[in-house]
C-alpha cells in the first residue's frame, strides 16, 4: 500500500470491505495447521520499520521448522531492507498496487502456510485468497473488517508493542515466538562506503531527521532544534552524520550549512544504499532520530537510540532494546495518540516543539556514559 495515496487508502477500505467478504465465502476453511510444512510464506507489505519488526517471526520459524523454504513477499517500499535480514530463503517483490500483475505473480506460488503481517490493508488479505495456501493466518484488527479469508485470525491489539503483536502472529502454528529481527551482519559488514570515511569522523553521531508516511510533517522535530544539538555537539567533540533517503538529500544539506563545523559534518542522505546506511549505524556512538525506520533499525542493531516519537505512542511503536531510549510528549498534552499511523483528528496540532534539545543531551549523556 502507497502510504501517502489517500485515494488508494480509500478505495482500499471502501471496496476492499465488501470484495473481501463476497470473496471469502467462497473459500474453505481449514480448521487444523498441515502435519507437515515445507513452504512459509510471509507477506510483509508495510514500511520499511514495520518490516524490520515482523522479521521478528523468521528465526522461530526457522528454529521449529529448519528444512522449510521461507518465501518473504514485499512490496517496491519495503524490499530495499531485506538483503539485510536473515533466516528466509527467497525475496519476491509484488506490485503491491498493481493488482493483476501481483495475481498473476501469486499464482505461480504453492504454500502450506501463508502469514499476513499487514495489520490494516484490505488489499493484502486479497492477495491472500489467491495466493495457493494449505493455511492462512492474519490480523483481526479492529475496526478494519479484513480478516474474513483467513482460517486463522489474531486479535490485533492496541494495547502491547507492535513487536509482540507481530509474534502473536505464531501462535495458531503452536510456535513460542520472543524472537527479534535477525541481521545478517557480515553483509553489512562487507558494504563499501565510497566516499564516506567513517574512521575519520569517529566518535559520530547519526541524525534522522526525517519522517515519511501519512502527515509526516508532525512527526519531524524543528529543523532549528536538530541544529542547536548539532553545535553543541560538535563542540562537546561528537561529529554527526546526516542520513535521509535520496528526497531528503537537499535538506540534509541545508542543514549541515546551518551546523557549519564542515570537517565535523556529513551527509549519508542520497547517498548510501540502506545497507551502507546500516554499516555508518554500527559505528556509530549513538543515533538520534524521529520515529520512523532507521530507529528502529539501529535499535535492533543494538546501537544506542534515542526515538523523538511526538504523535507516535512509543508504548505501542518506540524503540525497545535496553541500550536505547524514548522521548515522548505526553498525551495530555497532544502527544502519544498514533495506533496504526494515521489516526489524526481533524485538526492535529504540531506536538514535536515540545521535545527539548536540554531532554535529547540529557538521554544521550545517560547512553554514551559507560
Amino acid at each position: 500500500m502507497e502510504r501517502n495515496n489517500q485515494l488508494l487508502k480509500s478505495l482500499d477500505f471502501w471496496i476492499g470491505i465488501p470484495l473481501l467478504y463476497c470473496l471469502s465465502l467462497l473459500k474453505r476453511k481449514t480448521v487444523n495447521k498441515p502435519q507437515e510444512i515445507k513452504c512459509i510464506g510471509i507477506f510483509a507489505f508495510a514500511a520499511i520499520g514495520d518490516s524490520i519488526l515482523s522479521s521478528c517471526l523468521l528465526p522461530s520459524l526457522r528454529t521449529q521448522y529448519p528444512q522449510a523454504k521461507m518465501i518473504v513477499f514485499a512490496s517496491s517500499a519495503n524490499a530495499a531492507i531485506y538483503p539485510i535480514l536473515s533466516e528466509y530463503d527467497e525475496l519476491v517483490v509484488l506490485p503491491v498496487t498493481k493488482p493483476l500483475n501481483a495475481f498473476s505473480l501469486l499464482r505461480k506460488y504453492s504454500l502450506d502456510v501463508l502469514i499476513d503481517t499487514s495489520q490494516w490493508p484490505k488489499l493484502s488479505a486479497l492477495y491472500s485468497l489467491f495466493i495457493k495456501a494449505r493455511f492462512k493466518i492474519g490480523f483481526k484488527t479492529r475496526g478494519q473488517f479484513r480478516h474474513f479469508g483467513y482460517d486463522e485470525v489474531v486479535e490485533h491489539s492496541n494495547a502491547i508493542h507492535e513487536l509482540e503483536n507481530f509474534r502473536c502472529l505464531l501462535k495458531p502454528l503452536q510456535i513460542p515466538c520472543q524472537g527479534n529481527p535477525s541481521f545478517n551482519l557480515e553483509k553489512i559488514a562487507s558494504q563499501n562506503l565510497g566516499s564516506i570515511d567513517l574512521e575519520q569522523h569517529q566518535p559520530y553521531i547519526v541524525f534522522h531527521p526525517w519522517a515519511s508516511g501519512t502527515r509526516s510533517d508532525l512527526r519531524q522535530w524543528p529543523i532549528d532544534l536538530w541544529v542547536k544539538l548539532a553545535i553543541s555537539l560538535v563542540e562537546d567533540g561528537w561529529s554527526i552524520l546526516i542520513s535521509g533517503s535520496p528526497q531528503n538529500h537537499a535538506d540534509a544539506v541545508e542543514l549541515a550549512n546551518a551546523i557549519g563545523a564542515e570537517n565535523k559534518v556529513d551527509v549519508l542522505a542520497g547517498k548510501l544504499t540502506l545497507p551502507e546506511v546500516a554499516k555508518a549505524l554500527l559505528g556509530a556512538s549513538a543515533v538520534i532520530s524521529v520515529n520512523t525506520g532507521i530507529a528502529h533499525l539501529a535499535d535492533h542493531l543494538k546501537v544506542p537510540t534515542i526515538a523523538l516519537n511526538g504523535p507516535t505512542n512509543s508504548a505501542r511503536w518506540g524503540v525497545t532494546n535496553s541500550v536505547s531510549k524514548n522521548i515522548d510528549v505526553p498525551k495530555e498534552h497532544g502527544g502519544g495518540f498514533l495506533n496504526l499511523g494515521f489516526e489524526y483528528p481533524s485538526n492535529p496540532q504540531y506536538s514535536m516543539n515540545q521535545i527539548t534539545v536540554q531532554a535529547v543531551q540529557a538521554a544521550l549523556k545517560q547512553l554514551t556514559t559507560k
